[in-house]
């Protein structure tokens, strides 16, 4: 007679069942990375002057909400946050930033190229430059967060990437929900926006490629041109330009966003994402992520030993 000197295998609680669900984990990162960046940016912007009101409500609320989405992946998904992995970050930071700034240019180039767009001069006075950065970078990381990291991400796990890419996005355009001058274009355009952001994220399997194509996007198109940014009133940029014509290739109140040239533009990048992001195999069907970590993710840190 033999006597097993292996432990007895413990059930697991019903907190840690009802934090192994899907959609318990993705309302709990939602609201614990939301509430730490809104609110360390609206306590420092209530409390500070000068430029560092300019610049700390926005930088210090984004990295608040890093460092609680790290925490939630850490205590609850029991894992490393490899979505957020220093290594190849600079990379995709400048990558990122350069990207965006090269798509809002491409659009403007072919705007003028169309007589749409006609630049008039630097300018000699642009106003809140640092805030706009501060502000740029809090969206980036923000929204990136919590349509990319949250529900892309974790709503992958249950239906693939397809259907996950598609519902992020289209919440992503919602979210743009009531925008000045809004309409079914611009709805259309800001959905596809969220479908190049979802798959600068599937191509690279981290956040930081995404987060820089937003706020270099954001940044180039209001501060650098001067032109509306999703429904918000232009600001006194680095250039001055005039846009007249129709509004589906101007945007109208909404901004480039709203231009259908933007939507082949951004259409065109989320093909060559896509395309990426296939070749590396960062694709995954429905219901086949839960037995193993998709590309870029660690098994849980309690079962690497």
């Amino acid at each position: 007679m033999t006597v097993s000197l292996l432990p007895l295998a413990v059930p697991p609680s019903r907190l840690q069942r009802l934090l192994a669900m899907n959609g318990v984990r993705l309302c709990l990162a939602f609201v614990v990375t939301a509430l730490a960046g809104a609110l360390t940016a609206r306590l420092l912007h209530a409390h500070t002057q000068g430029l560092l009101h300019a610049l700390a409500p926005g930088l210090a609320g984004a990295a608040a909400a890093l460092a609680a989405y790290a925490l939630y992946v850490r205590l609850v998904e029991q894992r490393r946050s490899d979505e957020l992995a220093a290594a190849g970050a600079t990379r995709d930071l400048g990558l990122g930033l350069l990207g965006g700034a090269a798509l809002v240019t491409l659009v403007v180039a072919g705007l003028a190229a169309l007589g749409v767009y006609r630049f008039e001069g630097l300018n000699a006075h642009p106003t809140r430059l640092a805030a706009a950065m501060s502000e740029m970078v809090f969206a980036g990381v923000l929204e990136e967060l919590l349509l990319r990291a949250v529900v892309l991400r974790l709503l992958e796990r249950w239906l693939g990437s397809w259907a996950a890419l598609a519902l992020s996005a289209l919440l992503f355009g919602l979210l743009h929900l009531p925008g000045e001058g809004m309409n079914l274009l611009a709805l259309t355009t800001t959905v596809a926006a969220g479908v190049l952001l979802g798959a600068a994220y599937l191509a690279t399997r981290r956040l930081w490629l995404s987060i820089a194509l937003h706020a270099g996007w954001n940044f180039t198109l209001g501060s650098v041109f001067s032109i509306a940014v999703s429904g918000h009133a232009p600001a006194n940029g680095l250039l001055l330009g005039r846009l007249s014509g129709p509004d589906w290739l101007t945007g109208g109140a909404y901004g480039l966003e709203a231009s259908a040239l933007t939507l082949l533009v951004l259409l065109g990048g989320s093909a060559w994402l896509l395309a990426r992001a296939a070749s590396r195999g960062g694709l995954r069907p429905r219901n086949k992520t839960q037995a193993k970590p998709a590309m870029g993710e660690q098994t849980p840190v309690a079962a690497q030993g």
